[in-house]
């Protein structure tokens, strides 16, 4: 086997150590050919020749990279980063720190190697992987799971089916149930006070990203009435968590399905146009990259022309190069207009990528481009519309909910940015509304909601809004909206990767239907 076996045991202590998946039977099957010893120059050349490409591939096929095929088709949109951002990209692959430990294994490969036979220890290894196939999580703390509503300091253990095919139930009933969700806009009466409805679709921002760079939330989402702190946006890409969004009267939607024509009763948009509000589309891009204008426009729903945002000043370029303009002067520009429009409610539905990976502050000097500055930048902006907001007198609510995260710690199975695997640390992701103009007493407390929802919870709140208008309240209390919304377990998807959390224990299946558990 020579060096192959330092291939082997390489593989199988990142496997030991989370950073990637290990396939038994094929790495055994390998294993066997790079054993078989050549007779001549020849044959060994040959055997080399197929050997290095395989090793290659079936390295990439046990990493935690998207399927060959989807990598492939995702091409055309590598070729559309800068190269800058490609450099960047690159750069996050390097681990100095697994480098030089594997770098370290090598040497320790080179000594022992010289008195023992390295490859009985790797087909050993591969054995005990067959044999084990849990094995990779020996060296990690196991997460205990609790039954719900166990009294405090007393968990009780509650024993979960875990093999896959009780999985694989569990997420067909999920989607079962999810598909008799359908939450209904009631009808407001003919002399309810008017007010809008701006709903703030954020690009990149999940709880797990303010946590990493230790941002406080409460800078920002404290000036909001209610958060929803356990939201679930299902996605880890922009397009499918617009769809989702602005289909959000109905249940979740196997990712499958998504793309499929939906029901006019699952359209946000148009559930609010038939109640009298004049629906608007505004962004600080052009929806491009992604075909990310077509999610909006033909899967969303959104039948309102995209309002034009060429005039306002650019104060970023994407990760390919596209012009990012201000949160604030889209916004207010749009504000202006509204003020001068009669229609006596509008709901506008707004997205900006300003949080987006690779984007690039413009301006002179070594301008500041981190995701730090640039969420601060954002937080300026939206609180100064809001300001605007409040100014005008005119009452609005406002909904502030982020599509994925940014993934901006990265984790061993994805490198920072990268949002393959839907986890919880991307698709758990903050919402915020504000009842802007609202008579509430000065020091009410800001509400917050802990369970678990997605968007027939948002939908419902907005649901209970319109039928009891918050606006006509002398003094408003937030419990007759907030009580008994609809709760949704954790169930995220992108690209035929499924993640699911039962207890407090994430699964995760492959698209090639594996089930994994994620630390």
């Amino acid at each position: 086997m020579g060096l192959w076996s330092a291939y082997f045991l390489a593989k199988l202590l990142l496997y030991a150590l989370g950073y990637i998946d290990f396939d038994p039977w094929l790495n055994l099957g390998f294993a066997v050919f790079t054993a078989l010893t050549p007779r001549n120059p020849r044959q060994r050349f040959a055997k080399n020749l197929i050997a290095v490409p395989v090793g290659i591939l079936l390295l990439y096929h046990d990493s935690w990279l998207p399927p060959a095929a989807q990598a492939i088709a995702q091409i055309q949109n590598l070729r559309a980063f800068s190269s800058a951002y490609l450099w960047e990209l690159a750069g996050r692959f390097v681990s100095w720190k697994l480098l030089l430990g594997l770098a370290v294994l090598f040497g320790l490969y080179s000594l022992a190697s010289r008195k023992l036979r390295m490859g009985t220890f790797a087909f050993v290894g591969i054995l005990i992987v067959i044999l084990m196939p849990h094995g990779h999580f020996w060296l990690l703390p196991s997460a205990p799971v609790t039954a719900q509503g166990a009294a405090p300091g007393e968990p009780v253990t509650e024993v979960r089916d875990m093999r896959p095919e009780a999985l694989n139930a569990r997420l067909a009933q999920f989607y079962a149930d999810q598909k008799k969700i359908q939450v209904r806009f009631a009808r407001p009466p003919t002399d309810q006070m008017p007010y809008d409805i701006v709903i703030l679709h954020i690009c990149s921002l999940s709880w797990n990203d303010l946590k990493t760079l230790k941002i406080a939330p409460d800078a920002f989402f404290g000036h909001f009435d209610l958060v929803l702190s356990n939201f679930n946006s299902g996605a880890s890409y922009s397009g499918p968590a617009a769809i989702r969004l602005l289909r959000g009267t109905c249940g979740q939607t196997q990712e499958s399905k998504l793309y499929d024509t939906a029901g006019s009763e699952c359209l946000v948009m148009d559930g609010l146009q038939s109640l009298g509000f004049e629906p608007h589309w505004v962004m600080n891009h052009d929806g491009h990259f992604g075909n990310f204008f077509a999610d909006v426009r033909d899967r969303g729903g959104l039948s309102a022309p995209l309002e034009e945002n060429k005039g306002e000043p650019r104060i970023q370029e994407s990760f390919d190069l596209a012009p990012i303009y201000s949160d604030y002067a889209v916004l207010s520009h749009w504000w202006a207009e509204r003020l001068q429009n009669h229609a006596p409610r509008v709901a506008l539905y707004y997205n900006s990528i300003s949080l987006h990976d690779g984007n690039h502050v413009l301006g002179a000097g070594r301008t500041d481009s981190s995701y730090a500055a640039r969420f601060a930048q954002l937080s300026s902006d939206i609180a100064h519309f809001m300001d605007d907001l409040r100014n005008s007198k005119r009452k609005a609510i406002v909904v502030f909910i982020a599509e994925h995260g940014a993934a901006v710690g990265g984790d061993r199975r994805q490198i920072s940015g990268l949002r393959e695997i839907p986890t919880a640390a991307i698709a758990h992701v903050p919402v915020a509304i504000a009842l802007v103009n609202a008579t509430r007493a000065p020091e009410a407390p800001q509400e917050r909601l802990d369970a678990p929802s997605s968007y027939p919870a948002l939908t419902e709140l907005l649901s209970r809004f319109i039928a009891d208008n918050p606006f006509d309240k002398a003094q408003l209390s937030m419990n007759s909206y907030t009580s008994a919304l609809p709760q949704s377990d954790f169930v995220a998807e992108n690209n035929a990767t499924t993640v699911i959390q039962i207890g407090t224990q994430y699964m995760m299946r492959s698209p090639d239907g594996a089930w994994t558990t994620l630390d």
